[in-house]
């Protein structure tokens, strides 16, 4: 089946990440649904096929969705996923989101599943993080991103579905969610401020939201294998590295002040993804060099 017969059902498609996953699902044929609050909708791509509902109430819009008999769906959307809400019990209703959605694909016949996971399913490890590693979650949203990525995985075995989750490590681009390090820090020095930072010694390996976005449309054509995958960019370092290459294409004088927060509780201080898997199974690897990207991400805020 070529992309241009393909349906796709895409949650989280306002995001930082999801905007990008839209239009290269458009751009590659694909027809597509996406599922968005009603005060939400006019944020979508055009093109999209406007899917008005929550993930807290998936009944909500069963009908719709099996009236739209989706080949795929790729579940980008999670409930809480800014830094205050990544403890809160809540985290849960997101593993039941996910088996409701699921449950409506097997009634719709859905052939393929792609969900999005997190790093942080695997908990602290201080080195470089393959599929083998083990799984240590340290909060209720790895704990519920853990949950529903095994769930899933059971499910999508049980009806005979292509069934493939992506362990996202450190993501960064235009959209950028406005809460995250990165876009903090471009909006501080865009106005003039002095930015509070911790040592930033921990190691991030950060991937392009373009590079996401490239690889989640080539699974969607052709998902060749499924299974756990990690996703990164390839290129960790130590934050505070990337930092500084904002500040010297920004502001070379900004007063960065390193040190000054205390690092959080649980803070891991590597996360380095291996993504030899991903490479091996569906020959991706990143083409946005950091460089790039970070001049694409600061001219966006710009804008």
């Amino acid at each position: 089946m070529s992309a241009q017969e393909k349906k796709v059902f895409l949650t989280g498609a306002t995001g930082g990440i999801g905007s990008h996953v839209s239009r290269s699902l458009l751009a590659a044929g694909f027809k597509v649904a996406a599922l968005a609050r009603p005060e939400s909708t006019e944020k979508l791509t055009p093109g999209l096929t406007p899917i008005e509902g929550s993930l807290t109430d998936v009944e909500g819009f069963s009908k719709s969705f099996l009236d739209f008999q989706p080949d795929i769906l790729l579940h980008l959307g999670w409930i809480g996923v800014d830094k205050t809400s990544k403890s809160d019990p809540s985290q849960i209703q997101n593993l039941k989101a996910t088996v409701d959605l699921l449950t409506l694909c097997s009634q719709a016949k859905t052939q393929t599943f792609l969900g999005m996971g997190s790093e942080a399913e695997y908990g602290p490890h201080h080195k470089k993080i393959d599929e083998s590693a083990a799984t240590l979650p340290q909060t209720n949203y790895a704990i519920a991103k853990l949950a529903a990525g095994l769930t899933a995985h059971k499910i999508c075995k049980d009806h005979n579905m292509d069934f493939v989750w992506l362990r996202l490590f450190s993501s960064y681009g235009p959209g950028d969610r406005s809460g995250s390090l990165m876009s903090l820090l471009i909006k501080t020095l865009m106005d003039k401020k002095p930015m509070p930072l911790s040592g930033c010694e921990q190691v991030w390996d950060y991937v392009h939201v373009k590079d996401i976005a490239r690889l989640i449309t080539q699974i969607a054509k052709d998902p060749k294998e499924g299974g756990f995958f990690n996703l990164g960019g390839g290129h960790a370092q130590p934050i505070k590295n990337v930092i500084l290459q904002i500040a010297e294409l920004m502001d070379p004088k900004a007063d960065l002040r390193f040190g000054e927060i205390p690092y959080g509780k649980n803070q891991n201080m590597h996360l380095e993804a291996d993504i030899s898997k991903l490479k091996a199974v569906y020959g991706w690897e990143p083409q946005v060099s950091l460089e790039d990207g970070l001049k694409e991400t600061i001219a966006f805020h710009q804008r």
